[in-house]
């Protein structure tokens, strides 16, 4: 079948779902939907076959053979060939055959040197031998006797990572005689390649503060770097690192000049806190290094250990790169890349404009269609374009994209001599990178204070690859500040501590104010390394830093306030508690969003998965900015006075009246109890009340006890205990059930069976609308979904006070509250003449932690016992 412009193309695909079933079988008969496509002007769209609907899986990954042939892997299954079809043809189901071998389940493919290299994403089995099994890991396949079938596995490395964060994709380098490959974050880096790295490894997570970890427990175990990109030769060694820092970048590709690239992904978890970053193509630069880290650690794209991405989306799935160089399209798209969106199926054309030493890049959308999981593609032999939907066990189309237009796809491209010049010396100091010597520290000197970023960091990583003892005399004597604060940086990383008071010296005598906007940035983040790295500073050194930094504080500059404000925490300035509470209530007015990368509504509609929940962000965003110094706050152990905490428990409320993506209220309120622990003993009771939060000590007497020890269970932990494997032989038993939800305090709001209290809902039926995962989430985080008919009321008082509760009684002059959940006798009179304004509360009448008293055998017992409805005889307990 054919489409040609914006048509309505009558092709079947099932709704996209997020779960994973066990079976490895496509299911045919899931409900299916027409796809709707705009296509751009002279294309002509073929849709060649459906491997779904003939029980071969969901491709996820493509590569172009020899002869005609393209190579295709299932997800969860075998790869397979076949032949592309002349124009007006489809490929048969009897065209299309499997290798018979056992491996597949490849998120990457790549056709040079005569083999088949293959990426395999599979967990690995502590009970088979490698030889037998084929998990995760690169492997090489080969026509071992020359009879033109494929029939030799030879594994080249193995890996530890599995899943869509796994291994991913390869590319050929430009002279053909390398191949590069990229790894999402949950692959480790090999030790054997660690040997051999363009980027310095020692690296860390190198945050002042310890992170906050994602309260879901996405990526809480994973360290840096991060994901990652190596290049090896076609026998499989000499292995080396080339960048990392990557959250999941799926794929990576050479632009015309020679230069890589890769889209990398977000973490929509994070959606309105400050440390989210949207997709993002970045410049896969040699020794580079782009930030991720998990949780709150990820670093601000100003930060001058790292480098920026070369353009920011917003949100999406990042799956496949494509240069345009090797297409039969216009010439402009010889310039790009065409980069894939799997959620809101999509296609970009990047257009890479180069920028001093790198690029910039103007994009337009290129293709869309609705539904459309886009998955992976190439430029087939014949120049047309070749991709694949699918993914996640979904139905899954291969299509072929032909440009029928007239314009001359060989047009020549004007060059930019300036750039030129800019790459080559760039390039000049990144073979020190390579073949690290003395020889680099002239060049490398000279260009600590260049203009371009990506060369300063090229210069710095050159010397960072040098004994400290060969450079740390030019540093000394130096007297430009861009290169002392960009060789500050260096020697913060690879410098031990008997150094640290000699550079702070050298930095503290540059005035900040004397510096561009990025220098500035880089100076606070060279204190911040040497503080990370090299432990706390001697008084004096203390001394003379906080009263520079303090001269500056607060600044006109946000991103400025940011660093200085955690550098004066860190220090124990005097005061910096107070200013920083003072922003906090500066940006919560001003709801100040430190990004605006957010989809068009129009690209939501795109995806019934994910869109309505970034329309609801965009409804109701988080005071992200203000965020920022809430987090910083929980860190605060001193210096603060009443009225300035009482202003910052009570600021939780207009946090959690804003919406975030699925982490944000639970890491909200990890953040607040963080905060908790560094209040008196005496004193907590007080401040919890302030912020919504009663504890149920006083109703608790005359319930069961729990066993105990008792846990501080994270979401991970929580998870492992409803259905992980370390309990899998445990008999569940109705009884420890029935105790475990009285001694959680369950039953003082719920009913199950008749018994229990009725401030919150019903519990019997509970598990014919909740799944276990839904049920956990839910008790884990009260604050994510709380039902009207159970939500308390937030008064706003004109002093600027917020008082929550039930409504118990009103007048016409006052409304009676029942502040605590666990005390009904409990009441408050709120006068009607000093409320400014009523809602409902968006904090939840059930406190966080309950089940932190219990044990994981009582709470496994307890999700049974609810799952049960409460009744003994449920089959639950005979299984």
């Amino acid at each position: 079948m054919t489409l040609k412009n914006n048509l309505v193309l009558l092709i079947f695909l099932a709704l996209l779902s997020n779960s994973c079933v066990n079976d490895t079988k496509t299911n045919s008969s899931e409900k299916e939907e027409t796809i709707k496509f705009n296509l751009p002007k002279d294309f002509v769209l073929d849709d060649l076959y459906q491997p779904s609907s003939n029980e071969q899986g969901s491709w996820v990954a493509l590569t172009q053979g020899p002869d005609g042939i393209l190579f295709a892997c299932d997800q969860y299954g075998k790869i397979y060939h076949f032949k592309t079809p002349e124009i007006g043809k489809t490929i048969k189901t009897e065209d299309v055959h499997s290798l018979d071998l056992e491996i597949g389940e490849a998120h990457g493919l790549l056709w040079a040197h005569n083999s088949l290299y293959v990426a395999v994403n599979k967990r690995w089995k502590d009970d088979i031998p490698d030889e037998e099994e084929n998990g995760s890991g690169i492997y090489r396949i080969t026509d071992n006797n020359h009879d033109g079938s494929l029939d030799k596995v030879e594994m080249l490395l193995k890996l530890s990572g599995a899943g869509e964060h796994g291994p991913h994709s390869f590319i050929p380098s430009p002279d053909g005689k390398e191949i590069y490959f990229i790894a999402g974050n949950h692959t480790l880096i090999p030790e054997q390649l660690k040997e051999d790295s363009r980027l310095p490894t020692n690296w860390g997570e190198d945050n002042l503060f310890t992170p906050y970890l994602d309260a879901r427990g996405h990526a809480n175990d994973v360290k840096a770097p991060g994901g990652w990109v190596a290049k090896f030769n076609p026998e499989g060694t000499d292995w080396q690192i080339i960048s990392a820092g990557y959250r999941n970048a799926f794929d990576i590709a050479f632009n015309k000049d020679g230069e890589l690239f890769a889209y990398d992904a977000d973490m929509e978890w994070d959606i309105g806190m400050p440390w989210y970053r949207p997709t993002r193509i970045c410049h896969v630069t040699s020794g580079s290094e782009y930030g991720w880290r998990t949780g709150s650690g990820k670093w601000p794209e100003y930060y001058g250990d790292a480098l920026p991405a070369v353009h920011n989306l917003e949100q999406g799935s990042p799956t496949a790169v494509l240069s345009g160089t090797k297409l039969n399209f216009p010439a402009k798209y010889k310039n790009g890349l065409l980069v894939m969106d799997w959620s809101f199926g999509t296609i970009y054309f990047a257009d890479l404009k180069a920028k001093g030493s790198s690029y910039t890049v103007e994009r337009t959308e290129f293709l869309s269609g609705t539904p459309l999981p886009l998955t992976d593609m190439v430029a087939g032999a014949d120049g047309h374009l070749y991709f694949a939907t699918g993914g996640r066990r979904i139905n899954s189309h291969l299509f072929r994209l032909r440009y029928t237009g007239s314009d001359d796809p060989q047009a020549k491209i004007a060059s930019d001599t300036k750039t030129e010049e800019l790459r080559e010396l760039r390039h000049n100091l990144e073979k020190f990178h390579d073949q690290p010597s003395k020889e680099a520290i002239p060049l490398a000197w000279e260009n600590l204070d260049h203009e371009d970023r990506f060369v300063r960091y090229a210069a710095r990583i050159a010397l960072e690859h040098l004994p400290v003892d060969q450079w740390i005399n030019r540093f000394l004597a130096e007297k430009e500040p861009k290169k002392i604060i960009e060789a500050s940086i260096g020697l913060a990383r690879q410098g031990d501590a008997t150094l640290q008071s000699k550079i702070l010296g050298k930095l503290n005598l540059i005035a900040l104010e004397t510096q561009l906007a990025q220098q500035q940035l880089n100076m606070l983040r060279a204190y911040e390394l040497l503080f990370i790295r090299m432990g706390e500073p001697n008084k004096q050194d203390r001394g003379a830093t906080v009263k520079k930094l303090n001269s500056y504080f607060p600044h006109a500059n946000n991103a400025m306030n940011r660093e200085l404000g955690q550098l004066l925490l860190y220090l124990k300035a005097d005061g910096v508690v107070e200013g920083l509470v003072q922003l906090l209530e500066k940006h919560t007015k001003e709801k100040t969003v430190p990004t605006n990368n957010f989809l068009s509504k129009e690209i939501t509609l795109r995806s019934e998965q994910y869109g309505p929940l970034i329309r609801e962000i965009i409804e109701k965003m988080p005071p992200s900015e203000s965020i920022y110094y809430g987090v910083l706050l929980s860190h605060a152990e001193t210096g603060w006075t009443k009225k300035a905490r009482e202003k910052y428990f009570q600021w939780f409320y207009d946090v959690f009246n804003s919406q975030g993506g699925l982490s944000f209220k639970p890491g909200m309120e990890n953040i607040r109890l963080a905060a908790m622990q560094h209040i008196p003993e005496k004193e907590k009771e007080y401040f919890q009340e302030l912020s919504g939060v009663y504890s149920p000590s006083t109703a608790v007497a005359d319930l069961p006890q729990p066993i105990g020890p008792s846990n501080h269970f994270t979401a991970t932990e929580m998870r492992r205990v409803a259905w992980g494997k370390e309990l899998a032989d445990y008999k569940t038993d109705f009884d420890k059930g029935e105790h475990a939800f009285q001694a959680a305090t369950c039953i003082l709001c719920h009913r199950v069976r008749g018994e229990g209290g009725a401030a919150g809902p019903d519990l019997t039926q509970i598990s014919d609308k909740f799944g276990r995962g839904d049920l956990l989430f839910a008790i884990y985080s009260p604050n994510d979904a709380i039902s009207d008919q159970y939500a308390n009321t937030l008064f706003h008082m004109k002093d600027g006070k917020k008082i929550s509760g039930r409504i118990k009684s009103e007048t016409e002059a006052a409304i009676t509250l029942m502040p605590n959940p666990f005390n009904e006798s409990y009441t408050i009179e709120v006068e009607k003449s000093n409320v400014e304004k009523k809602e409902l509360s968006p904090l939840s009448p059930m406190p966080p932690g309950l089940l932190n008293r219990l044990n994981p055998t009582e709470v496994r017992d307890l999700f049974t016992y609810l799952e049960a409805g409460g009744d003994k005889n449920h089959k639950v307990y005979s299984e």
